[in-house]
């Protein structure tokens, strides 16, 4: 009788009472992933870093995904990086991290997105992680809806951003997570939601409607 063990990626097998354990050819430790994350921060091999995180997630999947979902704080917050090749292999990553994950991660990923739109955050990495809840919600809208109530209101404030570029990528995210109420009969009113959440101006007409 033999099993597959999606927590370490190994074959189990056992016959007659005793078990063998064989590592399986496509496996991926949470060594290797901590080693590429350790990497990061590093001026000369973060950006290599960064690419061998979103190639592992590309490569390895689902075997990967623990290692990978736990460090995603790390390959996110690189998105404020100076560099603007850090950046841009940052978001590759995070991208492909998202694209290989399971709906039912969200809440893990919660931190790194909270972070990612906090204050302290960098214009670059509030966008990056704007863009990024907006492509999740579009992806996996149930479980961006299981979050709104966490998501709504860091996401609202950034609308109102001094900085363009995280003004409008705040308002597109504003947008893509209000349609993941669940509620069909909301739909008409979400424009003046999000209208709403970027002046206080609009707050009354809101309500109005």
């Amino acid at each position: 009788q033999a099993h597959a063990c999606f927590a370490c990626d190994c074959v189990a097998c056992s016959w007659l009472g005793l078990s063998l354990v064989l590592p399986s050819p496509h496996s991926m430790s949470k060594a290797d992933v901590d080693a590429l994350v350790a990497k990061i921060g590093d001026k000369k091999e973060g950006q290599a870093a960064l690419e061998g995180l979103g190639k592992t997630a590309a490569d390895k999947g689902t075997p990967a995904e623990p290692f990978l979902v736990a460090a995603f704080d790390k390959v996110l917050e690189a998105t404020g990086d100076k560099s603007k090749n850090v950046v841009e292999a940052a978001i590759a990553a995070a991208k492909a991290i998202l694209d290989m994950a399971s709906p039912f991660a969200v809440d893990s990923l919660m931190p790194a997105f909270l972070a990612g739109l906090g204050v302290k955050a960098k214009p670059t990495q509030k966008v990056a992680t704007l863009n990024i809840v907006a492509a999740l919600a579009e992806k996996h809208p149930k479980s961006v809806g299981y979050v709104l109530v966490t998501l709504a209101m860091p996401v609202a404030e950034l609308t109102c951003d001094i900085k363009k570029e995280v003004k409008e990528a705040a308002t597109a995210c504003m947008t893509a997570i209000c349609n993941c109420t669940g509620n069909k009969d909301l739909e008409p009113f979400l424009p003046f939601v999000v209208k709403a959440a970027q002046s206080i101006d609009s707050t009354h007409a809101c309500v109005e409607k």
